[in-house]
């Protein structure tokens, strides 16, 4: 999966660029998902007074509100992005509005002063209201600039290049197997000196799903998991060292007696 993000400030034409960009992919037949990151303190998917809002308001974790034509899942708490995309199992994601994570980003803009203030070593494209001045002259040095109104055929090649599969985001020195941070592995992979197949866990021996989710974990905690649990197994009888081994835990053994 690989996952896009679409920055800027509000009314720099973000909205515009991400529905020509999920037009065009789709035209292309390849599945597609979106999230919207919205930054309003106030801002709510439920009604106060609703049957969902009193569910909530009543202490319910999760409400799921299920309509003719569409479902509603409501967590009373914000999920991190990471486990936003877990839910997504999509070609393409394109998320509005995030700028922390570790992906690609196109920056919409409506004057130079907000490139640069927002460009960073993320950033793969221009886009939004700059990209219709006529008066701007943008530097040699700054990425691309594409009119998302017009160009987004162009837009989406140039994001179907530089985008990886979905990377890990792991602190600084937590792993570098690579060689590298995971944010320094993106650069590379966007300057065209490193490839998604560097990142050792992509070649992991050791997987780990909690509800279906998987989880990922860096060499270090691989290695560790799977010592512990292979000291344990080599006391039974019908332990083979070159055997795959695969364990469940089930909810109810986590149930309080």
């Amino acid at each position: 999966m690989k996952v896009i993000s679409v920055i800027g400030v509000s009314g720099s034409g973000k909205t515009t660029t991400v529905e020509n960009l999920i037009r065009e992919f789709k035209r292309r037949r390849f599945s597609v998902g979106s999230v919207k990151d919205i930054h309003y303190e106030k801002f709510s998917m439920e009604t106060p007074g609703s049957n969902t809002h009193r569910h909530r308001e009543a202490g319910a974790e999760l409400v799921t509100g299920r309509g003719l034509f569409e479902t509603n899942v409501i967590f009373p708490y914000q999920l991190s992005m990471e486990h936003i995309l877990s839910f997504y199992h999509h070609d393409l994601v394109i998320i509005e509005g995030d700028r922390e994570l570790n992906v690609p980003q196109i920056l919409c803009a409506r004057k130079i002063e907000e490139i640069e203030e927002l460009k960073n070593s993320k950033t793969i494209a221009l886009s939004g209201l700059v990209s219709s001045d006529q008066t701007i002259v943008f530097p040699d040095d700054y990425p691309p600039v594409f009119d998302g109104r017009t160009q987004y055929r162009e837009l989406a090649d140039l994001i179907l290049e530089k985008t990886p599969p979905l990377l890990p985001d792991f602190p600084e020195d937590c792993c570098q197997r690579c060689g590298r941070s995971c944010r320094e592995l993106l650069e590379d992979i966007i300057r065209g000196k490193g490839k998604a197949e560097e990142c050792i866990l992509w070649d992991g021996k050791v997987t780990l799903k909690i509800g279906g989710r998987n989880i990922p974990m860096v060499p270090f905690v691989q290695e560790a998991l799977s010592g512990i649990v292979k000291g344990y197994l080599k006391t039974l009888d019908g332990y083979q060292p070159h055997r795959e081994i695969q364990i469940t835990i089930s909810p109810e053994d986590q149930r309080e007696e």
